[in-house]
């Protein structure tokens, strides 16, 4: 169990019997993507998104990971993250990519999406993958400061534009 100022929370693998909740908190970060970003986001897009098969995929899978939190039996976030391979120039091509991180607003600021990216690092180290990945909009700043103090850096950035 992790603690913090106002709330205890933990953390667990996540269950099918977690979907609904997974599914209204992605809905929410999604929506919330494509207002920040209509140029390359649809919003009724996103709200129709099947994240029941989507998520269905990720739990059968050896290859993908989803973590909970919750607050006194209630959902508080999410965090996933999918083995993927890079280009082998890399030092180490085979990482975790970590995607899907929501946390509930009612419990931000609490150090939960830290414990979440925490466990996937435990995942990581069993299967000996040296490096984690995510992609992270400019707007988000709360995870942005989350990231650097994990130690996360941003070594590139992703530039759009539309022609």
């Amino acid at each position: 169990m992790n603690e913090s100022a106002k709330n205890s929370f933990q953390t667990r693998k996540a269950k099918p019997s977690d979907l609904a909740a997974i599914k209204s908190g992605l809905i929410d970060s999604w929506t919330e993507h494509a207002r920040r970003e209509p140029t390359l986001l649809d919003e009724e897009q996103m709200r129709n998104v099947g994240v029941e098969s989507y998520y269905k995929d990720a739990f059968e899978s050896d290859k993908t990971f989803v973590f909970v939190a919750e607050v006194d039996g209630k959902f508080a976030g999410v965090q996933r993250a999918d083995i993927q391979e890079i280009p082998h120039f890399y030092k180490d091509n085979k990482i975790l990519y970590l995607d899907d991180a929501y946390v509930s607003p009612e419990f931000r600021g609490q150090g939960i999406i830290g414990a979440l990216i925490k466990e996937v690092e435990k995942v990581a180290k069993e299967r000996g993958i040296k490096r984690i990945q995510t992609r992270v909009y400019t707007y988000n700043k709360p995870m942005q400061r989350a990231l650097e103090k994990l130690g996360y850096h941003m070594p590139h950035s992703s530039w759009d534009k539309l022609v």
